[in-house]
C-alpha cells in the first residue's frame, strides 16, 4: 500500500486472476492487457484521490498489478474486494 509497483518482467510466467461468479473474466483480460507488460497506465496506481472509495480502488489495483507481475494467481477474494462482487453467486 506504500506505492511500490514492480516493473514488468518478461521472464515471469503470468497467471492472471480467477473468475468470480462468472462475471470478472473481462476485468481480468482488461487489467492484464493494461498492466502485464506495459507501464503506460501506471499513473493510475500512484494518483492520490480525494475520496476514500477511489483511493481504496487505486490501492487494490496496485496490489493486483504487483501480484500479476510477480506471477501470483489473483484469487477470487481479491477480485471480489476490488469489484465489490458479492461472495455468494446467484446461480
Amino acid at each position: 500500500m506504500e506505492g511500490i509497483v514492480y516493473p514488468p518482467n518478461t521472464r515471469t510466467a503470468l497467471v492472471g486472476a480467477e473468475n468470480r461468479c462468472a462475471v470478472t473474466c473481462y476485468l481480468d483480460a482488461t487489467l492484464f492487457a493494461m498492466f502485464a507488460r506495459s507501464r503506460g497506465y501506471e499513473y493510475i496506481l500512484f494518483r492520490q484521490y480525494p475520496d476514500q472509495r477511489r483511493q481504496r480502488l487505486s490501492n487494490m489495483l496496485r496490489l493486483w498489478v504487483n501480484m500479476l507481475r510477480r506471477g501470483f494467481l489473483i484469487q477470487v477474494d481479491i477480485v471480489g474486494a476490488i469489484l465489490f462482487v458479492p461472495k455468494v453467486c446467484a446461480y
